[in-house]
């Protein structure tokens, strides 16, 4: 019996109808993708704020020291120490800032750890005097969050500019007049576009490019 196989005819129409196909389904695909990382990244924002929110509504404070006590102050809160967005156009005022202005400390010393003293990690952590209280009206209830370490849908860590919490004593509360207090992370295209500098405030702090943050404070003039 003859066997019959595919002519190269056929297999040309074949090969052009799967890259005619390919061609169509692969940029809505990428789309699909893309509009997941955006859907992603901003309720991991909510869910950070929220989780902040539980803290400070159970401790008093707000996640800005590195000193033993209450007392102290970070610049940043960081979820993810290791991976943080190192691109800045230049374009923005203090934008850089998200990447490079220390003092910064992890995120989970505050909601995964009860850490927010100049230790870090599982070290050193629920310390009477230094960390927060582990019983009473103003206690530490967490984890507050299910994981230690959380990245943006690009790999990047989201970043708080602590700097300008209320009780923060890095800088004078005068200072911290008319800033907000984002969490935010620099977005698909992982540059840096929002302000983060002691002379750029409302309106001109807000939200840019895309980024993608929430308010978490916001100070008055």
């Amino acid at each position: 019996m003859e066997e019959k196989g595919f002519t190269l005819i056929e297999m040309v129409v074949v090969l052009a109808v799967v890259a005619i196909l390919a061609a169509i389904l692969v940029p809505t695909v990428a789309k699909h993708i893309e509009d997941a990382k955006l859907a992603r990244a901003t309720n991991e924002v909510q869910v950070i704020g929220a989780s902040i929110a539980s803290l400070y509504k159970d401790t008093g404070f707000w996640p800005y020291t590195n000193a033993p006590g209450p007392s102290g102050g970070v610049n940043r809160v960081i979820s993810d120490p290791v991976n943080i967005a190192p691109n800045s156009d230049g374009s923005v005022s203090g934008a850089a800032n998200w990447a490079s202005m220390a003092p910064a400390k992890p995120l989970y010393d505050y909601l995964f750890y009860n850490n927010p003293d100049e230790d870090t990690g599982a070290v050193g952590m629920n310390q009477p005097g230094e960390d927060y209280p582990t019983s009473g009206e103003y206690a530490w209830r967490g984890p507050y969050l299910d994981e230690e370490i959380m990245d943006d849908p690009w790999g990047y860590a989201y970043v708080i500019n602590a700097r300008y919490f209320p009780g923060n004593s890095l800088i004078p509360e005068s200072t911290k007049s008319g800033h907000r207090v984002y969490i935010l992370c620099a977005g698909p295209n992982k540059t840096w576009e929002t302000p983060f500098s002691d002379g750029v405030v409302r309106p001109a702090d807000a939200i840019g490019g895309d980024d993608i943050g929430l308010t978490l404070y916001t100070n008055k003039f």
